[in-house]
C-alpha cells in the first residue's frame, strides 16, 4: 500500500459523515492507512493529517465513529489553528470539526511564545479553551534543568480566542522554583495582542534627588485609535503620577504627556507638554503644540526633558504647487538660569505670517515667486532698549533662470528686490517707522565634471563661482530673527548667511569653492566640499567667531564618508589661512552584528555676537556591545574641556533569552546650578517574553543538551 494515501472526505459523505460537511468547508484526512469497517468507523493509523477549515490536526492514530460523532486520538497529538495557536497533547476526543473536545496530558502554545502545560485541555464552543492544573512559561524546559527561569502556576486558565485574554485562577508566580506572588485572579493578553488595557511592566528606579522608589504604568486602550497611560510613581521624596494620552483622529493627531508630583524638594510640582496636528479643509494643516512646567529644575530632576527653553504655538500652513503660506503665534519661556533675571529682556510672544506664490506672466523664461511677509515680537519689559518691540511688513519678488552651456557649465541668474516697513518701539536707538529697499542680483558659474574610473567607480567634480551685488537703501533696522549666524555648506553658496529675514549682506559678495564626490565600487561613498566668501566692497558685517568676520571669510572645509549603513563620519571645519581652526565639529557612528558605537566632537572659539564669551570642546560618545548572544553591555559618556569635568556618564548591561529581558543601568548627570543638583540616577526592568509582548528572535530559545 502506498505509505501517503490521500483522501477527501467529500468523497465519503455518503459513508461517514452523510449530512455534517455538506454545508462545510472540505476535509482531507491524510495517512498510511485507512480502513472502514461495516458499522461506518473510520480508522486512520500511521502519520495521520487532516485539514478541515484552516485547522490541521497531526497524530499517530485516528478514529471516528458515527455514533457520538466522535474522533478519538492517538498521540502524540498536534492541532494548529489557522491563528498559529498549537496545541499538544498525548490522546484526545474531538467533534469532527476538531473544534470541541478534551485533549488529556496537553499543552497549550500561544504564538509561538508562552507554553501552558495542563493535565487536561477542554475545547468549548469554538472559542474557549479550558485549561486545568497549569503551568505557564515561555522559557524553554529542558531535562537536565526541569524548573523554568520563570513560572505562573494556576488551579484553571481560560483563554478566550475571541477576547485573545488569559483568565487564571488561582495563580501563583514563581522565580527559579520559588513562590514571589500570589494571585487569586490574573488576567493577561495573549502575545498575539499588540494594545490591552492593564498593567505594563513596571520600572525600579534610584536617584540621589528623588530616592528608591518604583514606577508602575497601567494602560488604558480607547478604542482603536486612542489609548492613555497612567504611572503611579512612588519613592521616598515624592509621590508623582505621569500620564501620557494618544489619539489618532480622522484628520490628525493628539499626544499629551504630563507628570504632577508632590515632593520633598520644592513641594508640589508639574509639567504639561501636548502637540496637536489636524488637516483642515482646502489643504491647510493646523498645528499646535503647548509646553508647561511649574519650576525650571523640574524636568531635568526627574529626568523628562533637556529642554532649557518651553516655546506654546499655533500655526496653520498649506503647500501647494504654486504658492505657499504658513503663519504662527507663538510664546517663549525660557529655563536657562542664566536668562531667568533678565527673561523679562527677552522676547516671549512672536507672530509670523507669509505668503508665496508663483507668477508665471514674470517667468520670462525662468521663475518669478513674489513674497508677502509679517512680523510682530513683543518683550514684557517696558524699559528703553531692554524691552524693544518690533513689527514689520514685508514684499518681495525673486527671480531665477539657469542655462546650460556647450562645455557642460552651468549658468545661473538671479534678480531680487524686498521693500521692509517697520515699527519699533520702547527703544531710542531707532526711529518709530523705518524702510528699507533691498535691491540684488546674482551669477553663478557651476561646471560639473564626471568620470568613470577603471575599478568602476565613479567621481563628480564641481567647481563654483558666484557673485552677489545688492545695495540696501533707507534705515537701518533692528535685527532680531538673524542673531545666530552658522557659516556651514548649506549656506556657502546662498544669498546671504543669515538665517532671516533683518539680517542683510550688502555690497559686492564673492564665493568660491567646489566640491568632489566618488562612489567606489566596494560600497563606500566620499563628499568633499571647500569655499570661501570675500566682500569686494568691505566688510562682510558679521560678528566675531562667526567665522564670517572681516572682509572675507575664514575657509569652510566639511566631508562625509559612508559604507552603506554600517559607517559614516561627518566633518565640519572654519579655519583661516595660517591653518589655525575656530570650529570643528565631527560626528562618526559605526555599527555591525555585534556593536554600535556614535561619537561626537566639537570645538568652537568664543562667540561674543551670540553672548557667548567661553570656548567650547566638548567629546562624547554612546555604544553597546554585544558580548554573547545573550549579554549585551552599553555606555554614554560626554565631557566639556573647557569646564574640565564630565557633563553626563551612564553604564548598561542587558541580559535577554527566550523568556525575560533584563535591563540594569546607572547614570550621572553632572549639571551643577541654583535650581538643580548633580543627579545620579539607577534603573532596573524586567520584562517577562509572552505576556503583552511579541518576541521575534527565535534564535534565542535555548538548546536543550543531554
Amino acid at each position: 500500500m502506498m505509505r501517503r494515501v490521500l483522501i477527501l472526505l467529500v468523497c465519503l459523505v455518503g459513508l461517514v459523515w452523510p449530512d455534517g460537511l455538506r454545508a462545510q468547508a472540505l476535509a482531507s484526512l491524510v495517512a498510511d492507512q485507512i480502513t472502514v469497517d461495516p458499522a461506518g468507523r473510520v480508522t486512520a493509523v500511521g502519520n495521520v493529517d487532516v485539514f478541515f477549515d484552516g485547522t490541521r490536526l497531526e497524530a499517530r492514530e485516528l478514529s471516528y465513529a458515527r455514533t457520538g460523532d466522535r474522533l478519538t486520538i492517538v498521540g502524540p497529538i498536534r492541532v494548529t489553528d489557522p491563528d498559529g495557536t498549537v496545541l499538544l497533547a498525548d490522546q484526545a476526543s474531538l467533534d469532527r470539526d476538531l473544534r470541541n473536545g478534551v485533549l488529556v496530558s496537553a499543552r497549550l502554545v500561544l504564538d509561538q511564545q508562552l507554553q501552558l502545560a495542563a493535565n487536561e485541555i477542554a475545547r468549548v464552543d469554538d472559542r474557549y479553551t479550558r485549561l486545568d492544573g497549569v503551568v505557564a512559561s515561555s522559557c524553554e524546559v529542558c531535562a537536565n534543568a526541569p524548573v523554568p527561569l520563570w513560572e505562573i502556576r494556576a488551579r484553571r486558565v481560560i483563554h478566550d480566542d475571541l477576547e485573545r485574554q488569559l483568565y487564571f485562577e488561582g495563580a501563583q508566580f514563581r522565580v527559579a522554583g520559588v513562590p514571589i506572588a500570589y494571585f487569586p485572579r490574573l488576567r493577561l493578553p495573549d502575545p498575539s495582542v499588540e494594545r490591552a488595557s492593564g498593567f505594563l511592566i513596571p520600572d525600579l528606579v534610584s536617584s540621589s534627588d528623588l530616592g528608591t522608589g518604583i514606577k508602575l504604568p497601567y494602560f488604558i486602550a480607547l478604542g482603536d485609535h486612542a489609548d492613555a497611560t497612567l504611572t503611579p510613581f512612588w519613592t521616598t521624596s515624592t509621590t508623582t503620577l505621569e500620564y501620557r494620552y494618544r489619539q489618532l483622529l480622522r484628520n490628525g493627531q493628539i499626544n499629551i504627556i504630563g507628570a504632577a508630583s508632590d515632593d520633598d524638594i520644592r513641594g508640589e510640582r508639574g509639567y504639561f507638554f501636548g502637540t496637536g496636528e489636524l488637516r483642515l479643509p482646502r489643504q491647510f494643516v493646523g498645528r499646535a503644540q503647548l509646553e508647561f512646567v511649574s519650576d525650571p529644575g523640574y524636568l531635568f530632576e526627574y529626568g523628562y526633558s533637556d529642554k532649557d527653553r518651553l516655546v506654546n504655538s499655533v500655526s496653520i500652513s498649506r503647500v501647494r504647487n504654486k504658492d505657499v503660506f504658513r503663519t504662527s503665534v507663538s510664546e517663549f519661556r525660557t529655563l536657562r538660569e542664566s536668562e531667568i533675571p533678565i527673561r523679562d529682556t527677552l522676547p516671549d510672544q512672536f507672530i509670523e505670517a507669509e505668503y508665496s506664490r508663483e507668477v508665471p506672466a514674470l517667468s520670462f523664461g525662468g521663475r518669478a515667486v513674489a513674497t508677502v511677509g509679517f512680523m510682530a515680537l513683543e518683550r514684557p519689559s517696558s524699559a528703553d532698549v531692554l524691552g524693544r518691540d518690533v513689527n514689520r511688513l514685508s514684499g518681495a519678488l525673486n527671480w531665477n533662470r539657469s542655462w546650460v552651456t556647450a562645455p557642460g557649465i552651468i549658468l545661473g541668474t538671479e534678480l531680487g528686490l524686498r521693500t521692509d516697513a517697520y515699527t519699533t518701539a520702547q527703544d531710542s536707538n531707532f526711529d518709530a517707522e523705518l524702510t528699507r529697499f533691498v535691491p540684488r542680483t546674482a551669477v553663478e558659474l557651476r561646471w560639473p565634471m564626471s568620470r568613470r574610473t577603471l575599478d568602476g567607480g565613479s567621481e563628480v567634480l564641481e567647481p563654483i563661482f558666484r557673485i552677489d551685488i545688492s545695495d540696501t537703501g533707507g534705515d537701518n533696522v533692528p535685527i532680531e530673527d538673524s542673531r545666530v549666524i552658522e557659516f556651514d555648506e548649506a549656506n556657502l553658496f546662498s544669498r546671504s548667511r543669515y538665517p532671516g529675514f533683518d539680517g542683510v549682506e550688502d555690497g559686492v559678495r564673492v564665493a568660491l569653492g567646489a566640491s568632489w564626490q566618488r562612489v567606489d565600487p566596494n560600497g563606500w561613498t566620499v563628499d568633499v566640499a571647500l569655499g570661501r566668501v570675500a566682500n569686494l566692497s568691505g566688510d562682510l558685517g558679521f560678528g566675531e567667531g562667526s567665522g564670517l568676520e572681516g572682509d572675507q571669510s575664514e575657509w569652510m572645509l566639511s566631508g562625509r564618508l559612508s559604507m552603506g549603513d554600517d559607517f559614516q563620519v561627518i566633518s565640519r571645519s572654519l579655519f583661516d589661512t595660517n591653518i589655525e581652526f575656530t570650529l570643528s565639529e565631527t560626528r562618526l557612528d559605526w555599527q555591525n552584528d555585534r556593536f554600535q558605537l556614535g561619537t561626537h566632537y566639537l570645538f568652537a572659539v568664543p562667540e561674543p555676537s551670540e553672548e557667548r564669551d567661553d570656548r567650547l570642546s566638548e567629546w562624547g560618545f554612546d555604544g553597546s556591545y554585544q558580548l554573547n548572544d545573550r549579554w549585551t553591555a552599553s555606555a554614554d559618556w560626554r565631557y566639556d574641556f573647557t569646564s574640565e569635568r564630565a557633563t553626563r556618564a551612564g553604564i548598561g548591561l542587558g541580559y535577554r533569552t527566550e523568556c525575560v529581558n533584563l535591563a540594569l543601568s546607572v547614570s550621572r548627570r553632572f549639571a551643577d546650578s541654583t535650581s538643580v543638583d548633580p543627579t545620579t540616577e539607577f534603573g532596573f526592568r524586567a520584562t517577562l517574553t509572552g505576556i503583552g509582548g511579541r518576541q521575534n528572535d527565535r534564535s534565542l530559545t535555548r538548546k536543550c543538551r543531554g
